[in-house]
């Protein structure tokens, strides 16, 4: 019978922290710089902010889902919940990645290259 989070839980969740560290340094980097760059460039920065939370909020909340499932994995439908868990958080990571490609192409120019770039 579990008795609650202990040591070895708070280890786990630690762990999975740090193996996602890099990326989570790299979120808060981009959220940074797109309220940096608010001012200046506002639907891209804004659509940057968007999309960087959505994949910030996903990590932890997939770590949290998996943690607590592993905790109460009283019921068989443990790998179930699993492919479910992952495919949320597939599908979380996919719209936060289309708003960050969407605010490279927002507000861009419709012109067509001018033949100077074509002969180059």
């Amino acid at each position: 019978m579990n008795s609650g989070p202990g040591i070895n839980d708070f280890m786990y969740f630690l762990s999975q922290l740090g193996f996602q560290g890099p990326v989570l340094f790299v979120y808060l980097v981009a959220g940074y710089f797109s309220i940096m760059y608010m001012n200046r460039a506002r639907r891209p920065a804004m659509l940057t902010l968007i999309g960087v939370i959505i994949h910030f909020a996903t990590t932890f909340g997939v770590m949290a889902a998996q943690f607590y499932v592993l905790n109460n994995r009283n019921n068989l439908s443990f790998p179930y919940l699993f492919q479910v868990i992952n495919l949320v958080g597939s599908c979380m990571r996919a719209i936060g990645l289309g708003l960050l490609v969407a605010a490279i192409f927002v507000g861009r120019d419709h012109t067509p290259p001018s033949d100077r770039y074509l002969r180059e």
